[in-house]
């Protein structure tokens, strides 16, 4: 393969290809177009819209404003209408009118104070909530002309015959003209906090629960409508928690008010309110007044705690979109799906394009295009001298500006947009100034790796960097000292036994002080470095010990002070009288295929001769009995030629000559061995069974040979068989091996073994002196094993099986095997 990749770079396309110009060109090309990749995927990923739907109405985004709507007017209802009287007036503590309207400024909800009271705004959906207590209901709505309906059931039969996409809660039961999107959600929440009693509900995902909420004694108020978390009010001020030593944000109780004195000095805090007192071993909470309370427990835990259902029964909730608004939201909706799509086909476009730039430059990078230099790879000086881990630090810099600049874009736009006043002058010039510095971050980063992918190509990775040049100095003042010397001339178990002993040593030592750990620590990496150095010594030696057992030459070399050295040249001396006898065996085994090739050739001259003279006889005019003779000279002169023929296969086979391994389906010519024997199967008058369980299996076989041990073996089978019996042929896949396997009963009773059935010129039936040569099985062994197969016979009874296994191989080895073939 080698010189096959010389052939390419030899070519003038090539050496097009592997110009510097050309890569230079190729560089900045990927440079700008990463930068455009980077942008688009940026703006892709930051795009509004919900790519799964093509509608505004099935959108995540819809989803979630249809959510708090409902949520919105719930906790209105439940909050807020629930307390106030026929002229509007909240009837509860003010505390908890300041939570609703905190609930409300903290999630944005629009909203304005009149003399009727609170009235919400939302230019999206138009609603109606309301709630019914004692016959009387108190309600607010943003539809026109409501007063003109009497009755509650009135105002929603009108309502949902003028609005579409409605949601409707009435009596603790939601209602809805949407269609269900078929995706469950499981909502659950408590009805009382910590407690067992969980109210559990499924829902489509866009529609909305009933939800509830409930109040205990301690002032706190929880509303659960499809919020995840509980929307907790308190009736009481902060004033009320110091004076009762309470928490309510917290569900908290603080028994003890601590004074300065009770509080130690060493203490410790993880969210600025609670500390944790060293000194005592004790939680204390500080107040906003700057009191201090002892913890003591949370509040549900308390003998006296009790929480109490809301009655939600009369709350009514009904919102629609508005016809005007939900118009121009699928419009806008549209527009942003067509630049999210436009922004994704760029992201696939430059995407591809810089792939394959990326593929060329990481292939070609550090080649070496001087046609008359030896060295295929080579780096430029000054780059050759920068340190590895400088690579490494300007990758990681890179990848990290790439990220944060993509995570805050939107701060990116904000102030461009400070800086460009026109619109279009904005957009055009964010853009270009983020390719830019998209751009310039690729070209730091790509670039570092492209450089580090060619110190790994010069195999000059570890030699160029930091820790390599500071190990090197390192030792080569450590070889100057006497030390050194003392050390080296030491036993290797010596050696071994001394560096274990300072190595542990130095642990303990690095362990127990602070002040010399750095420099123990360098001492332990040289005593690492130096142990490691020994025992890749002892590595060789039991590679070369490996070699010697596999009859391969060991090209690994080990130094001449090295304590194993002497142990090396002795086996190097048995290694060189082992080749000699692999060579003295390899020379037998040429002989012995060119005494088979000759007098096979010998043979087959006069057997040639003898069948032309029998093929003249054939056509002369002669008696019965004449005829007869030549008939019988005939068949033996054809058998003779066969068994010449066979001898010589297994011959060549056994050796490995005529062997060609190719990438074959084992299942597939199978097939064709066994279609081909049809008229066979058909004459013989036996019935065959055959159950193959596998589709296809790829092995590195010889085809013609392979398919001679299938024909083998089939007609072995019908010749043997027992009339009226029945005939197996079972494929079947066994771990990482194809099996095929042939079963049969005997004709006559089976007295021999298996391994006399294989040996060469015995025939199972003794007495017939027709039939075949005995050769059969013994070619379909040969055959098998040069393919790298394995055959067996077994015998039980008169149950006669030949099996034969062939390794399945993967795509990446039958690459390989191809690769060494060529």
């Amino acid at each position: 393969m080698a010189i096959k990749s010389r052939k390419f770079e030899k070519a003038e396309w090539f050496k097009i290809f592997s110009a510097k110009k050309m890569r230079i060109i190729a560089f900045v090309l990927a440079c700008v177009i990463a930068g455009g990749f980077c942008l688009s995927f940026v703006l892709y990923a930051n795009s509004h819209a919900d790519s799964s739907s093509k509608s505004y109405l099935k959108s995540e985004s819809y989803k979630l404003a249809s959510n708090e709507m409902y949520e919105e007017l719930c906790v209105t209802a439940s909050a807020y209408l629930r307390y106030v009287d026929e002229d509007q007036n909240y009837t509860q503590p003010r505390h908890l009118l300041n939570d609703y309207l905190n609930y409300l400024d903290y999630n944005r909800y629009k909203y304005k104070k009149t003399e009727d009271g609170i009235r919400l705004v939302d230019s999206q959906f138009d609603y109606y909530v309301g709630i019914t207590q004692n016959g009387e209901t108190r309600y607010l709505s943003n539809i026109k002309d409501i007063e003109n309906y009497d009755s509650e059931t009135d105002k929603i039969k009108a309502f949902k015959s003028s609005h579409k996409n409605y949601i409707l809660r009435r009596d603790n039961e939601v209602m809805s003209d949407r269609t269900s999107s078929g995706q469950i959600v499981d909502y659950y929440y408590n009805t009382a906090e910590y407690q067992d009693n969980v109210t559990e509900e499924f829902y489509a995902d866009n529609l909305v629960p009933v939800g509830g909420s409930y109040y205990d004694n301690y002032g706190r108020y929880f509303y659960n409508y499809g919020n995840y978390d509980p929307i907790a009010f308190y009736n009481v001020d902060s004033r009320y928690n110091v004076i009762k030593g309470l928490d309510l944000k917290d569900g908290l109780k603080y028994s003890d008010r601590l004074e300065d004195e009770e509080i130690g000095d060493d203490y410790d805090t993880d969210d600025g309110n609670e500390y944790y007192d060293y000194d005592n071993g004790r939680y204390y909470y500080e107040d906003d007044y700057g009191n201090a309370w002892a913890k003591c427990e949370n509040l549900y835990d308390l003998p006296d705690y009790k929480a109490t259902d809301n009655d939600d029964s009369g709350i009514t909730v009904f919102f629609a979109p508005k016809a005007e608004r939900l118009t121009a939201m699928e419009k806008e909706y549209t527009e942003a799906l067509n630049d999210m799509y436009r922004a994704k086909l760029f992201v696939i476009v430059f995407g591809d394009i810089e792939f394959m730039l990326v593929c060329y430059l990481l292939l070609i990078c550090a080649y070496n295009a001087e046609p008359e230099s030896v060295e295929r790879w080579k780096q430029g000086n000054f780059l050759k001298k920068v340190p590895t881990e400088v690579y490494l630090i300007l990758m990681a810099l890179a990848i990290t500006f790439a990220f944060v600049f993509g995570a805050c874009w939107n701060y990116y736009v904000s102030i461009t947009k400070n800086i460009f006043d026109n619109a279009l002058a904005n957009s055009v010039f964010r853009n270009i100034l983020a390719v830019a510095l998209f751009a310039l971050a690729y070209f730091a980063g790509f670039g570092s790796l492209m450089e580090f992918v060619g110190k790994i190509k010069t195999r000059s990775i570890f030699k160029e960097s930091l820790i390599y040049r500071l190990c090197k100095f390192l030792w080569r003042k450590y070889k100057e000292t006497s030390l050194y010397h003392y050390f080296h001339g030491l036993p290797l178990g010596l050696k071994l036994t001394w560096k274990f002993i300072l190595i542990f040593v130095g642990i303990f030592v690095v362990m127990s002080s602070r002040l010399t750990m750095l420099i123990l620590l360098a001492v332990e990496i040289v005593l690492c470095i130096s142990m490691l150095r020994d025992f890749s010594q002892l590595s060789k030696l039991s590679k070369q010990i490996d070699s010697l057992g596999e009859e391969k030459p060991y090209e690994g070399k080990i130094r001449k002070t090295s304590p194993v050295y002497a142990e090396s040249e002795k086996l190097n001396s048995v290694q060189d009288k082992v080749r000699e006898s692999v060579e003295q065996q390899i020379q037998s085994e040429r002989l012995k295929i060119e005494l088979v090739t000759n007098v096979s050739h010998d043979l087959k001259t006069p057997l040639t001769s003898i069948i032309s003279y029998i093929d003249l006889l054939k056509k002369m005019d002669l008696d019965d009995e004449a005829s007869s003779y030549v008939k019988i000279l005939d068949k033996k002169a054809q058998k003779l030629k066969g068994i010449v023929s066979d001898v010589f296969s297994i011959a060549k086979a056994t050796s490995g000559v005529d062997v060609n391994l190719t990438k074959l389906d084992f299942v597939m010519l199978l097939n064709q061995c066994i279609a081909d024997a049809e008229d066979k199967i058909a004459d013989s008058g036996k019935i065959v069974k055959i159950n193959i369980n596998a589709d296809s299996a790829m092995v590195m076989g010889d085809g013609d040979k392979l398919y001679r041990v299938f024909q083998n073996i089939v007609d072995n089978a019908l010749n043997y068989s027992m009339d009226g019996t029945r005939i197996f042929l079972d494929v079947y896949k066994k771990a990482d091996r194809i099996v095929f396997a042939e079963k049969n009963i005997s004709a006559t009773p089976i007295n021999f073994t298996e391994e006399e059935i294989l040996e060469r010129f015995v025939r199972g039936d003794k007495s017939r002196t027709d039939g075949g040569s005995g050769l059969g099985l013994s070619i379909s062994k040969s055959f098998t094993e040069a393919c790298g197969g394995i055959f067996n016979i077994e015998i039980d009874g008169d149950m006669f099986k030949a099996i034969v296994e062939m390794p399945i191989i993967q795509e990446d080895t039958a690459e390989k095997t191809d690769d060494k073939t060529e």
